[in-house]
């Protein structure tokens, strides 16, 4: 009998092994935590990836050790490399200024740097705006690296704007001034929960339909900055005060230019410079609290 157990064991033992070495993963809970890194992927693809690069010129310790930089900057650091690394290549830049733009790059998190080439390829490769290499450059730059709110919501603002802008059936404006209209805009993507893109066309329909407020379109185009410039709630306080001021059964009833005035007045105050951004302020709290805690 404990032998027929022992087989059993054996066979059941022998089972799980072949199931495991089908799919170790079965073994381990998913590891999700961002500090842990896939480095041995990272290095390898990298390490591929450059020998490859005839034009780069790395022997086989230079490409190692570049794909050591790459790999030490943790999950995903081959796919921002080799992304940027591409479309700069495609684009004509000197080599070594291709590998340390791209190598800079994999080092920053994944959106920040699909902001970059997605960007750089649309204002450069593609001619979306007629542009050259060095204000594509610096674009695509300013848009990923410097930029402090959610890259991707930044990039689909841009790309939606100057579409919008350059449309036949739309404004069908210059390059120029809808890449001057994408960039004046993008600075306040960051204050709307989705972008700032849905709320500047609806607030520029409002504009150009208005009874109140005949302006052409470039006059149109201002105020949506101006007021847009001032948070997701600035065009509904304007639109509210200018009904206010001009209803002719409110008390106010204002002449046009004052209701406009005073409803750009409105719209200003609704953005609070000087207040703490939400997660400003829940950092300062748990300071406090832990502050209270060492006075105890």
């Amino acid at each position: 009998m404990k032998k027929l157990i022992g087989v059993a064991l054996l066979t059941l033992l022998s089972a799980s092994l072949a199931l495991a070495a089908a799919d170790d993963s079965l073994l381990y809970d998913k590891l999700t935590d961002p500090r842990l890194c896939d480095t041995a992927d990272e290095f390898k693809n990298t390490y591929q990836f450059l020998i490859k690069q005839e034009d780069l010129g790395f022997t086989e310790p230079q490409a190692i050790k570049a794909a050591l930089k790459v790999a030490k900057q943790c999950s995903g650091a081959y796919e921002r490399f080799s992304q940027v690394f591409r479309v700069l290549q495609k684009s004509g830049v000197d080599m070594k200024k291709t590998f340390d733009v791209a190598l800079e790059y994999s080092s920053f998190e994944t959106e920040r740097a699909r902001n970059f080439y997605v960007l750089f390829q649309k204002l450069f490769l593609e001619n979306y705006l007629d542009v050259d290499f060095s204000t594509a450059y610096r674009i695509s730059h300013e848009l990923s690296k410097d930029y402090k709110g959610d890259p991707a919501k930044l990039r689909d603002d841009f790309v939606k704007i100057v579409k919008y802008c350059t449309d036949e059936k739309e404004f069908s404006l210059s390059k120029g001034l809808c890449l001057d209209l994408a960039l004046r805009l993008t600075k306040y993507t960051e204050l709307y929960p989705n972008g700032v893109y849905d709320d500047f066309r609806k607030f520029l329909t409002y504009v150009q339909t208005d009874k109140h407020l005949g302006f052409n379109l470039k006059e149109a185009l201002n105020l949506c900055v101006r007021v847009l410039a001032k948070g997701p709630k600035a065009p509904r306080n304007f639109k509210q005060t200018i009904s206010f001021a001009l209803d002719k059964g409110e008390k106010l009833n204002l002449p046009e230019l004052q209701a406009f005035q005073l409803a750009l007045i409105i719209s200003d105050y609704s953005f609070d410079p000087t207040k703490k951004k939400p997660e400003e302020t829940a950092k300062a709290e748990d300071i406090n609290k832990k502050d209270e805690k060492k006075l105890k």
